[in-house]
């Protein structure tokens, strides 16, 4: 069976669905995103992905035309249209079709586009990477805040490639005063002098849910934590680096800049520690907070 998707509430194969070429996150990229996982069928942490979508729309100044119950059902329906095992799903509001190809925001009326894409999870959790600090700098908060999970991914798609091209996995951006932000779609942490280091929110990076989740948790076994700015000497300097994200929960880094960290195969000793732990806290939630929060929505 092909992938489904919903668009604007009809369940459809990708393949059949479309969008006008005036839609505005064709053409400008105006338009947010979110992207949540299943566990045992049921969208981990929806309660934080729904509210950093209401507050990426607000940034846009494009508040939601559909609440969050509406939503949850579309996504519930079209979870069960699919016929294969745990899901990710990509949720997109496009301002919706323009009046004509202008960016003034007087050309579109709405109402807005509200597209699901359901695949399957392919990936391994915890997929090592090799990181690459490339030249291209953040998107400065006060132009384009990063907090904001846009449509707008050419700074993200352009330092990804760039780090490719230098034989790594992902790249790590710095902002416009040198500090580190993050990766192309996930979150950095550093381990330095036995404390793990992620950089603040004002660094111009995106509040990541799992992020959030492992400032939360790491405390919690035993981990020092700290939100503070970071230099890419510090990083060089780290005893071990690893990445956060909806799709990948703790990924160790095993080299930084073509340099082998640890053994230079699956991380080091306190993330392959923390990283079964973490992936029990999170079924351990979804038990007793976000299964019977989604029941309450779509039932």
């Amino acid at each position: 069976m092909s992938n489904l998707c919903n668009l604007d509430g009809a369940i459809l194969p990708e393949q059949e669905a479309t969008v006008p070429v005036l839609d505005r996150s064709f053409l400008f990229g105006d338009s947010i995103y979110e992207v949540v996982r299943t566990i045992d069928g049921v969208p981990f942490a929806w309660a934080e992905h729904w509210r950093r979508l209401e507050l990426s729309a607000d940034s846009l100044a494009m508040p939601l035309d559909l609440d969050e119950r509406t939503v949850a059902r579309r996504v519930a329906d079209t979870l069960a249209a699919v016929d294969h095992g745990e899901s990710y799903v990509r949720i997109i509001v496009s301002r919706g079709t323009g009046l004509a190809p202008n960016i003034d925001v007087d050309n579109a009326p709405g109402p807005q586009r509200w597209v699901l894409l359901v695949r399957p999870i392919t990936q391994t959790f915890g997929k090592p990477a090799r990181l690459a600090l490339v030249p291209r700098r953040r998107n400065d908060r006060r132009a384009l805040d990063p907090a904001s999970k846009s449509g707008n991914y050419l700074n993200n798609v352009l330092g990804l490639a760039e780090a490719k091209a230098a034989g790594a996995t992902d790249c790590v951006m710095l902002n416009s005063d040198g500090f580190v932000t993050e990766a192309s779609t996930s979150n950095l942490f550093a381990r330095l002098d036995g404390t793990w280091c992620t950089p603040p929110l004002e660094a111009g990076i995106l509040a990541g849910i799992t992020r959030g989740l492992l400032l939360q948790f790491l405390p919690q076994v035993g981990e020092r934590v700290a939100e503070r700015d970071l230099r890419a000497e510090d990083l060089l300097r780290a005893e071990e680096l690893f990445l956060s994200s909806t799709l990948r929960d703790i990924g160790p880094v095993t080299h930084l800049d073509g340099r082998a960290l640890c053994d230079g195969d699956n991380g080091g000793p306190h993330t392959r520690r923390i990283a079964p732990l973490f992936a029990a806290h999170i079924r351990e939630r979804m038990r007793t907070v976000d299964a019977p929060r989604w029941r309450e929505l779509t039932t």
